[in-house]
């Protein structure tokens, strides 16, 4: 396996290169979730003026009519997505004649949406046509593949926005970067396949919001929050296989904390909580792993790991993070319902 970091327009923008997706491969099945994640992973990018991981794009590359096609084994949900973005891009640039420094919509449409043979992007039957019609802005078939018509249309209404920054959204298209490893050899592709979609424990989203928190100190400071913090916290549930109550005691912190994952549910937590940390936290690391270890103590002795999606206290930081089992203070809340939901939840009257 040949393994290199590359950016990912200029990989789909190089001239000779034709993607395609092989039958063993699920349909394209990203929805709304997915798409506006990416979305604000590519303003941010751009905002901050830093790079932004794309994950690893695994292919098997073959020479058809002196196109280098390749065979996308992992990473057909990024590529089409991002093929989707360009498409409403280059729609959007069309519509408004907007140029930027040179990058028009003839541009974006000649170097990364279609080669000399066709679409850059080849999907799986289901999809392929839908695709063909939405990069060469044509009449859609008759049964349009639902998730990329939708995609589609989710991007175009957010370039309609009246704050959509579309020099923003280049530089952050510009940013994207992939590891694009290059398989030796047409055997490896099926076992490489099942190996990233069915082997291993997937992670939950305690796993996710610890590496959030952490992976981007340096060895020390990790050392440090995770000794702190981190061990305490897994501590207090005891013997956790699986760790199913530590992630149900992190869900139950960000249904308290944020409002938004009780509205979206546990799915779409980590994402919800990874866009509060990056866009409107404004506090430490030490702070936030605090108020956690002071929930789950909490939680441990009176919710035995039971969700709280219909927590409807006060702001929890409102309520403030001090509330571990000792010690716990005593809020001063501001009406009846959320007095009578903290005496519930918490075991203790609050201070009326």
């Amino acid at each position: 396996m040949q393994i290199k970091q590359q950016s990912l327009l200029d990989l789909m923008g190089a001239p000779d290169v034709r993607f395609s997706i092989p039958k063993f491969q699920r349909a394209y099945s990203w929805d709304a979730p997915q798409c506006d994640e990416l979305w604000r992973d590519i303003m941010r990018a751009a905002r901050a003026h830093r790079s932004h991981f794309m994950g690893t794009l695994i292919y098997l590359e073959e020479q058809r009519g002196g196109m280098r096609e390749l065979s996308v084994v992992d990473g057909q949900q990024r590529l089409t997505t991002i093929t989707l973005i360009l498409s409403a891009f280059a729609r959007y640039l069309r519509e408004t004649g907007e140029q930027l420094f040179g990058v028009d919509a003839d541009y974006i449409a000649s170097t990364f949406l279609n080669g000399n043979t066709g679409t850059k992007l080849l999907l799986s039957p289901a999809d392929r046509a839908t695709l063909e019609a939405v990069v060469s802005d044509t009449t859609l078939p008759e049964h349009a593949s639902e998730h990329v018509v939708e995609n589609l249309q989710n991007f175009e209404a957010k370039m309609r926005n009246d704050e959509f920054d579309s020099m923003a959204l280049w530089q952050g298209l510009e940013s994207l970067f992939v590891i694009a490893s290059e398989l030796d050899h047409k055997r490896q592709a099926p076992v490489i396949f099942e190996s990233f979609n069915s082997k291993g424990v997937p992670l939950v989203t305690a796993d996710l919001v610890r590496n959030f928190l952490l992976i981007a100190e340096n060895h020390s400071e990790q050392k440090r929050l995770f000794s702190q913090y981190w061990e305490p916290i897994t501590g207090v549930f005891g013997d956790d296989p699986g760790s199913i109550k530590l992630n149900n005691a992190i869900l139950g912190w960000l249904a308290v904390r944020l409002k938004e994952v009780r509205k979206f549910g546990d799915a779409q937590a980590f994402s919800i909580f990874k866009s509060y940390c990056e866009d409107e936290y404004d506090g430490s690391i030490d702070d936030l792993l605090d108020e956690m270890y002071a929930f789950c103590m909490v939680w441990a002795e009176h919710y035995r790991y039971h969700a709280v999606k219909k927590y409807k206290t006060a702001d929890w930081a409102k309520l403030g993070h001090k509330t571990r089992v000792s010690n716990r203070p005593r809020a001063k809340l501001d009406n009846p319902e959320s007095y009578e939901y903290y005496k519930k939840h918490f075991g203790v009257d609050p201070q009326w």
